[in-house]
């Protein structure tokens, strides 16, 4: 009797072995296929669907119409969907109906759940500007100040279709999750941190001083070294990177003409001047803080509208529209100059409301 119980709990006992030997063996089996390359586990899946589409409608043709049919019940099939318009009737079709619950919903769920998790990475990976950028015609804002961004914000208000990119290698995220904003982390003097942020197919860059306390003298020359590397590129690849940096000194800006930077920003200095225009001049600096900002009246350009001879046409044609012509680039001196032709590749810097804006470019003028 003892022998008799005991052969019971061996029995037992291989069974479970048994059923563990078995747990074992789909456990492993389904991190295998977990672990499959992401390229593999594609191609299976849509060999899956479409076999299973085109073996469906050759077990069932009655019941099946057209291979398509047979497409719509295997992804509804796969997806766990199951609408019930359509399905199998014969046993050949509903045992293959049954392979392909446990296999294809299996295989359908591990390539949603690797896509899924393609794309976390890949959103992660853009937060912390680890992707190389592809836009183009972008502005680059390097460094990322107080300054920096009250420049993004004022971009961002003013224009709807212009993509920024911001380099900086303290901040280990972007600063602004925006359509229009993406970010590089890394050192901006680095020859290879600039490329990745796509800067030989970039409209601008702006380079802010340093706000880590430094002396002043240290901060232009952190954006001195950063400009050098910029006009280093641009000779290398022999394509012009159009460059503005802001400099604390005005002292130093023959070191920046050196460098080839095209513009210059001294806010110590402008803030100074604007002051002392602002005590001799009561409400001049309320013109000039209006001219920065987005609202109401601001500065735009233009290019040259074919008819236009003159700055004297030029100039009573925008006036009509609204706007007040004020300079050809960066030259005031066209006010003495109205019956002078206006050259080819003019850039024209006009004040006007954003209506008198859209509509001069409506009517033809070039945006520039």
């Amino acid at each position: 009797m003892q022998l008799k119980y005991v052969t019971i709990l061996i029995a037992l006992g291989l069974e479970e072995v048994k059923e563990e030997e078995h747990m074992i063996f789909f456990r492993q089996l389904f991190v295998k296929v977990i672990k499959l390359n992401n390229w593999f586990l594609l191609f299976a899946t849509l060999t899956l669907v479409f076999a299973s589409s085109y073996f469906i409608y050759y077990l069932e043709p009655d019941t099946f119409a057209s291979p398509f049919e047979g497409l719509w019940w295997t992804m509804t099939t796969v997806t766990t969907v199951g609408y019930g318009d359509i399905s199998p009737t014969t046993v050949g079709g509903k045992l293959f109906a049954m392979f392909l619950y446990i296999v294809g919903i299996g295989l359908m769920t591990i390539f949603i759940g690797k896509a899924i998790d393609f794309l976390s990475i890949r959103k992660r990976l853009k937060e912390e500007g680890k992707l190389t950028i592809t836009t183009e015609e972008h502005i680059i804002l390097i460094n990322w100040t107080k300054k920096a961004s009250i420049t993004l914000d004022e971009i961002l208000h003013t224009f709807d279709d212009v993509r920024i990119v911001i380099i900086d290698e303290k901040i280990e995220k972007t600063p602004l999750i925006h359509e229009q904003v993406e970010f590089v982390h890394g050192n901006p003097a680095n020859r290879d941190v600039l490329l990745k942020a796509n800067l030989l197919k970039s409209k601008s860059v702006m380079v802010f001083a340093s706000e880590d306390g430094v002396a002043t003298s240290q901060a232009d020359g952190q954006t001195l070294l950063i400009a050098t590397t910029l006009e280093s590129i641009g000779e290398e690849y022999s394509q012009n990177i159009y460059t503005i940096c802001e400099v604390l000194e005005s002292t130093h800006i023959p070191a920046f003409k050196h460098a080839a930077v095209e513009e210059f920003i001294t806010a110590n200095d402008t803030a100074a001047h604007l002051a002392a225009r602002s005590i001799l001049f009561n409400g001049s600096s309320e013109i000039i803080r209006q001219l920065t900002s987005h609202r109401g009246y601001d500065l735009y350009s233009i290019g040259k509208k074919a008819e236009w001879d003159t700055y004297e046409h030029a100039r009573t044609e925008l006036a009509s529209q609204g706007a007040i012509l004020l300079s050809n680039r960066n030259d005031l001196s066209i006010i003495n100059q109205l019956k002078d032709s206006i050259p080819q590749g003019a850039k024209l810097f006009i004040i006007c409301d954003e209506d008198a804006y859209a509509n001069l470019l409506h009517q033809g003028v070039p945006a520039s």
